[in-house]
């Protein structure tokens, strides 16, 4: 069972990333102690470890391993016994449109043990958006409420250092995986730019002058499966809302060769960019900034 078990929102603002209490009442403390621990055991029970391979999918039954992760800054001091001194969320309503994830701490065998599961703005229940039954009458919340998963995203034992996970593209909404990607080489990139769904304005100019930012996400865009799984269109009608550029031509997307405009595209194709759920801002995941307009 789960002991001490102390739960976290993982939020972004601005030039901020920061941990925030979720303060429980003792019974439903218990209760998510009870349903975490069964995730866990869901999580890691009868599993095969592998090390994390970028252009491997995993299965249903695999969990990817990074070992010597070091947990960012901001969270790298924190265990069940220090996150109730955090600020609660409880006193910053208007952070709950940047939370990215949530964190349960706990102590498990006598060990230290950090719980993820996924957080995006479907998961924020606004007043007058979900209704209860109190006294045989279906009243509303009166101020933004937080609706959790049913199933972790990653785990992570401090003792060893070790993080698992199954999605590379969920984990990394909230968790910086992106530098345990191995860099797109120059042939890499051309690969890339060379799909069918994809017309690059220069693609000497990317492929060659491209930076670790660019050749890191050209190596996630390659493996994500986006640009096989979706048309151009498709992905065109996604970004209403994204203030990113995606001109489509013959059926093919147009690869710009401006470096901003270029840098957009690939954080949206890599799902890098999310929209506040109640303020409607944009922001770019593990960019500790608020995104670029």
């Amino acid at each position: 069972m789960l002991e001490n078990f102390q739960l976290a929102a993982i939020v972004k603002k601005g030039s901020k990333e920061r941990l925030l209490c979720v303060p429980l009442h003792q019974p439903v403390q218990n209760d998510l102690a009870r349903s975490w621990h069964i995730q866990h055991k869901d999580f890691v029970d009868g599993i095969d470890e592998i090390d994390f391979d970028a252009g491997y999918k995993p299965e249903a039954h695999e969990r990817f391993r990074i070992q010597k992760f070091e947990l960012p800054a901001w969270m790298s001091d924190e265990n069940s016994q220090t996150i109730d001194s955090l600020d609660p969320i409880t006193k910053n309503d208007e952070l709950l449109e940047q939370v990215r994830g949530i964190a349960a701490f706990a102590r498990l065998g006598g060990q230290e043990v950090v719980l993820f599961q996924n957080f995006n703005r479907s998961h924020v229940i606004e007043p007058g958006r979900f209704l209860f039954l109190q006294k045989d009458t279906y009243e509303s919340t009166q101020k933004p409420s937080l609706a959790l998963d049913r199933k972790l995203s990653a785990v992570y034992a401090p003792d060893t250092r070790t993080l698992l996970f199954h999605n590379f593209r969920t984990v990394n909404t909230f968790l910086p995986l992106a530098n345990f990607y191995k860099e797109a080489s120059e042939t890499e990139i051309r690969d890339v730019l060379s799909h069918e769904l994809l017309e690059p304005e220069d693609a000497d100019a990317l492929a060659v002058d491209s930076n670790q930012w660019f050749r890191k996400r050209f190596a996630m865009l390659r493996d994500s499966g986006v640009l096989n799984n979706y048309t151009a269109q498709q992905i065109r009608d996604h970004s209403d809302g994204y203030e990113v550029s995606v001109n489509v031509v013959d059926d093919k997307i147009v690869f710009p060769a401006d470096k901003r405009e270029a840098k957009r595209l690939l954080q949206f194709l890599n799902e890098e960019i999310f929209r506040g759920a109640i303020t409607e801002t944009l922001y770019e995941t593990n960019s500790k900034r608020e995104a670029d307009t």
